[in-house]
């Protein structure tokens, strides 16, 4: 099964319309600017895209979100304990992420639930990689981030076990909904609860959870925490926020929330969250693509109190992974030109 393909022909797409205006960052000023999408972004995932079909196993939830969100988490850590995964948990909660990133939105998008429970092992992992991969495109940024979730898949003859183990998450968590949270088009429906939080929550242990001094906001108490923030307060485009000690995000997807609820766009603010451990940085990484905070969204890892201006930090790795991405793709269009000019000498041969 071939994998994502970085060096199609570029004629083959429109060409792209004029960018517009840079807006001006009178609160962004420390924020890298956003990633710019490269031709490549717009690419589909040419051998894995999941043709409509009847679903037999998916039935949509209309329970509440956060209960639906821990019964998802619930039902993961069941299948992958049973199935004798192993003891690191980020396999299993970047098993869910990848069904979560999968770029395909729409009142039809849940269907793909049986296309993926119908994969070999063998092209499972194909389309894991190449999800990532397209992410890795578009917000290089983020992705980095999140490379403890994605890095097991680097593993070209992982373990059978855990071969097992991930198809057991899939499962469980495609037949208990997850795409109904993550599938849809409308991001205020995708935001509605905190999937990654939730699966952190249950999978860790509680001696982590203390060694970490973990405490989770209660979703309920993140909302009511934005709406007194956000009742006298002007909300106006380009404010900056800072978490320091943001887990996976839920205060952020509350404060977003509540903008939609008022016809304001999350694009237009700052978004930067600080969390001392990898797992939950790498969670609040994914939750700002699927809940669509925007472009000037920054995830910095480490001890706020110990390890100095984490932001800036932060700030100077986006933009070393943006250039990574920026060097990959024009490697990617110059190894395409010098395909098509020894195409043309073997034609004229």
């Amino acid at each position: 099964m071939s994998q994502l393909d970085l060096f199609a022909d570029e004629s083959e797409e429109p060409p792209a319309p004029p960018a517009p205006a840079a807006p001006i960052r009178r609160y962004l000023t420390d924020l890298p600017p956003a990633p710019n999408r490269t031709p490549a972004t717009n690419r589909t995932l040419r051998s894995v895209t999941p043709p409509k079909t009847e679903a037999h196993h998916y039935r949509p939830s209309t329970r509440d979100p956060h209960a639906h969100a821990f019964e998802i988490a619930e039902a993961v850590s069941y299948a992958w304990h049973h199935h004798q995964g192993g003891e690191d948990i980020a396999v299993p909660i970047g098993t869910v992420a990848t069904l979560a990133l999968w770029p395909l939105y729409g009142p039809d998008a849940h269907l793909a639930a049986d296309w993926w429970l119908s994969l070999s092992e063998q092209d499972l992992m194909t389309a894991f990689r190449e999800c990532w991969a397209r992410w890795w495109i578009s917000r290089p940024d983020l992705i980095d981030r999140a490379a403890p979730l994605h890095r097991w898949l680097d593993d070209e003859e992982p373990p059978a076990r855990r071969i097992k183990a991930v198809r057991a998450v899939v499962e469980a968590a495609l037949t208990r909904g997850l795409l109904h949270r993550t599938s849809s088009a409308d991001a205020e429906i995708r935001s509605e609860a905190d999937i990654m939080g939730a699966l952190l929550a249950v999978l860790r242990s509680r001696g982590s959870h203390d060694a970490l001094a973990e405490v989770h906001t209660p979703p309920g108490m993140a909302e009511l925490m934005a709406r007194m923030l956000f009742s006298d307060a002007s909300l106006e485009p380009g404010m900056k926020f800072d978490e320091p000690a943001g887990g996976t995000g839920g205060l952020y997807r509350a404060a977003a929330q509540v903008m939609r609820e008022r016809g304001i766009s999350p694009h237009g603010f700052g978004w930067c969250l600080t969390d001392i451990d990898p797992i939950a940085a790498a969670g609040a990484a994914v939750n700002a693509i699927v809940w669509d905070l925007g472009p000037h969204v920054l995830i910095a890892c480490g001890d706020t109190l110990h390890d100095g201006n984490l932001p800036a930090r932060a700030a100077q790795e986006a933009r070393e992974s943006i250039g990574r991405r920026d060097r990959v793709h024009a490697q990617a269009v110059m190894l395409a030109a010098i395909r098509k000019v020894e195409a043309l000498f073997e034609n004229a041969a």
